[in-house]
């Protein structure tokens, strides 16, 4: 009923405007739909591309393991697509790119239900490496109903100065290409650095009122130097003071089992595995803390969703059909 590969319309980038086109890979349990299939995002790196051999493989995997309907999607700047241009064309980090997966799930979504086929919204859940575990924090701030539990392997934070700028901050290998100056095309505002950054404390409270039950598993080394783990552990804290309970492996030596876990520096290990590892009792149908939302999702709610920011707010809409975001000034 669903075709593996498909494609969608997404919001247009201000950096090359006309349409824009995003393909994505599906991958169905092989038990078929059920009442309870759930859906995940299986997210790459920065760079990567959504149908290379191991995520396609990812996403045979999960869908059979957690039941559910796995996509990976070639967001934003995917696979040299809309290639960075420091100074001109900064990278986007998890802005449209999470919107990009955001509408992802609502064309699975609408494909679903215009066939009348029965699902379970409730179990959502995404995933991703690097980039991939950036955006997909993104997309459980962009849609705080949504989702259930995200697994962020070695994501990149929020756009740091030493990430924007390539200022090597705590030893960050990292340049997204941005500029300081007001007037350059790639001129990173206040605000978009404060939209962006995943532990933003007065972000965090209204996702918590949101959705508290929302779990975030945090598999990071402490030896990352194009992540730098002491950003994620700002994050986790600013996640715990406002009242989620992350659970979070920063790991040693200790976590190195060969198979999931084989550095503590930024690959990690079998990524996969790692999810298994660490997030299996959450994700699995039968796992002693699986976990659903509570109630209705972003799609299924229909309305907008707001970040004040400095000078304004970001509201991410879903009441138009596909989810849009743009910022919006404060009036004098």
């Amino acid at each position: 009923m669903l075709e593996n590969e498909q494609e969608f319309i997404a919001q247009e980038w201000p950096f090359q405007p006309g349409e824009r086109r995003v393909k994505m890979h599906l991958e169905l349990p092989a038990a078929g739909i059920s009442a309870n299939t759930g859906l995940m995002l299986v997210l790459h790196n920065w760079g990567g591309r959504y149908n290379e051999p191991h995520y396609v493989a990812w996403c045979r995997r999960f869908a059979d393991r957690y039941n559910v309907i796995a996509v990976s999607v070639n967001y934003l700047q995917s696979g040299g697509g809309e290639p960075v241009i420091p100074g001109e064309k900064p990278y986007d980090h998890g802005y449209l790119q999470a919107i990009d997966c955001l509408r992802a799930l609502y064309h699975i979504r609408r494909q679903l239900q215009d066939a009348g086929v029965k699902f379970n919204p409730r179990r959502c859940y995404s995933m991703g490496g690097s980039g991939g575990g950036n955006v997909s924090l993104m997309v459980n701030k962009f849609a705080p109903h949504t989702f259930a539990c995200v697994v962020d392997i070695c994501g990149m934070p929020g756009l740091t100065d030493g990430i924007a700028y390539g200022t090597g901050e705590c030893g960050s290998q990292l340049n997204a290409g941005y500029s300081r100056d007001p007037n350059s095309p790639a001129y990173l505002s206040p605000a978009r650095q404060e939209l962006l950054d995943p532990g933003h404390p007065s972000h965090l409270a209204l996702q918590y009122a949101a959705n508290p039950a929302n779990k975030v598993v945090i598999v990071h080394g402490l030896d990352d130097t194009s992540c730098p783990a002491i950003h994620k552990i700002t994050i986790f804290r600013n996640m715990v003071a406002a009242g989620f309970r992350p659970d979070a492996h920063f790991l040693t030596p200790w976590h190195v089992d060969g198979e999931a876990v084989t550095t503590t520096g930024h690959p990690v290990g079998n990524r996969d595995r790692v999810v298994e590892r660490f997030a299996d009792c959450y994700l699995r149908e039968e796992g002693e803390a699986a976990l659903q939302t509570p109630g209705p999702d972003d799609f299924g709610r229909a309305s907008q969703v707001t970040y004040p920011v400095i000078g304004g707010r970001y509201i991410i809409d879903y009441s138009q059909g596909p989810p849009s975001i743009w910022f919006e000034e404060a009036e004098e």
